[in-house]
């Protein structure tokens, strides 16, 4: 099920294997095909910007696989190195 813990772990796990490829998140959102505002709320695990607009990131399969693919690793990799 995903659920707020979900969205945190991802976001932890994407910004430590960014982090240890030495990339900002400019340079990985790039990469991913997304803006660097979606990276930022994915790290976060948060859904939106907004204060009053609260739930956990839910990013779409095509999101994951191009952070995934920026990072050099499968989707299924980057799941299991979030515990998902």
């Amino acid at each position: 099920m995903w659920d707020e813990g979900s969205a945190r772990r991802l976001g932890e796990t994407l910004r430590r294997l960014r982090n240890d490829r030495g990339l900002s998140q400019e340079s990985l959102a790039y990469q991913a095909g997304i803006t660097k505002n979606q990276l930022q709320l994915i790290e976060a695990g948060r859904a939106s910007g907004r204060k009053e607009e609260v739930g956990p990131s839910n990013p779409r399969m095509a999101t994951l696989s191009g952070l995934s693919n920026a990072l050099g690793m499968s989707v299924a990799e980057l799941l299991a190195d979030a515990r998902l």
